[in-house]
């Protein structure tokens, strides 16, 4: 039985602990929550199952104490780096596993090399083992990408595309204070209006395709582009002003000498704006040389929230990473370095 701590518990985190409780061969042991509401609140209530025994709690120490042998993190690092980079480094260093989402987990090392050290030196005292993954990023380019290049003579160009809509997501947080929906155009508040900060969302997908295909990036450059919305829309989140934000699409194209790759995010709140930008929601990975390839996944049926879907994906991810997290020596491992794996039904709730 693998004992689990659930850090966090938004959309993604609430999902992942549903599955942990319902999941035979995983064992609950700690929930992390941030929301004083939570505190004490049974694990089980808050994903809508029945009581499990376990309370939520804030207390950060006590939970590193804790006999656990993996933790899925699923903290803010988009909107506080820094925190979550500390929390996971203590973990490791406690000796406990740890599966994180969030794009600046996805290759550490390219957001920042002593970051990266921090969580090295920390796996070396606990004898622990470290993965970020996700779904974009961190699966849709790093995992498929490299899959896909096995159909291919030569490629010139590589392109890794996420649209979607994000009306029905309700993390105010992101939506407005980091991604800077409803603001101004030029409002520099939010802080993705940083366009390296942006880039930095991408540049560890783009460093573990280019791991994976042997290609050595030579140079990087991030953008970030927005439309605004004629009319006010009522969303998820709260509401944005006619005149503000309300589409988006940033990402990084990395220079591999005879190879580009291109990463970028594209969301709109309502389908019809910023219509010269591409339109199809879902996931796409193309490539341009010989052949032309061009494969595009959806997550979710027509009458689903892709969204709330998308969450769902990472979540399963994270969760399915388990068994080949727990069986890799002890270090940093990206998507180009862990061990495959799959997921496991005979356990599912």
């Amino acid at each position: 039985m693998t004992r689990v701590i659930q850090w966090a518990t938004g959309v993604t985190g609430t999902m992942s602990l549903r599955h942990v409780i319902g999941r035979a061969d995983l064992d609950l042991v700690g929930v992390r929550v941030y929301d004083a509401a939570k505190v004490g609140v049974d694990a089980g209530t808050l994903c809508g199952l029945p009581e499990t025994g376990v309370a939520a709690t804030d207390d950060r120490e006590a939970l590193l104490a804790a006999d656990a042998d993996v933790v899925l993190y699923m903290g803010k690092v988009e909107t506080d780096t820094a925190g979550c980079f500390a929390d996971v480094c203590d973990l490791l260093a406690s000796g406990k596993n740890v599966i994180t989402t969030g794009s600046r987990f996805i290759h550490p090392r390219s957001l920042d090399g002593s970051l990266a050290d921090g969580i090295e030196k920390a796996c070396e005292f606990g004898q622990s083992t470290f993965l970020g993954l996700g779904l974009y990023p961190g699966f849709i380019g790093e995992s498929l990408g490299p899959i896909l290049s096995r159909l291919t003579q030569r490629t010139q160009r590589i392109d890794v595309r996420e649209v979607l809509n994000y009306s029905t997501y309700a993390s105010h947080d992101l939506i407005f204070n980091a991604m800077g929906f409803g603001f101004p155009p030029e409002d520099t508040t939010p802080l993705l209006t940083n366009t390296d900060y942006a880039a930095a969302a991408w540049l560890g997908s783009a460093t573990v395709l280019a791991q994976a295909l042997d290609l050595q990036i030579d140079s990087v450059r991030g953008y970030r582009e927005v439309a605004t919305t004629p009319r006010a829309l009522t969303v998820a989140a709260g509401e944005i002003a006619a005149g503000t934000v309300a589409a988006m699409r940033f990402g990084v194209v990395a220079d591999c000498g005879d190879v580009t790759l291109s990463v970028e995010h594209l969301t709109r709140m309502a389908d019809d704006l910023a219509p010269d930008w591409p339109t199809d929601i879902g996931y796409e990975v193309a490539f341009l040389g010989a052949p032309n390839l061009r494969f595009h996944l959806v997550i979710g049926d027509h009458d689903e929230d892709h969204a709330e879907q998308g969450c769902l994906a990472t979540a399963m991810h994270a969760i399915n990473a388990i068994p080949a997290v727990l069986t890799a020596g002890p270090g940093l491992y990206d998507l180009s370095t862990i061990g495959p794996f799959v997921a496991n039904w005979t356990q599912r709730p």
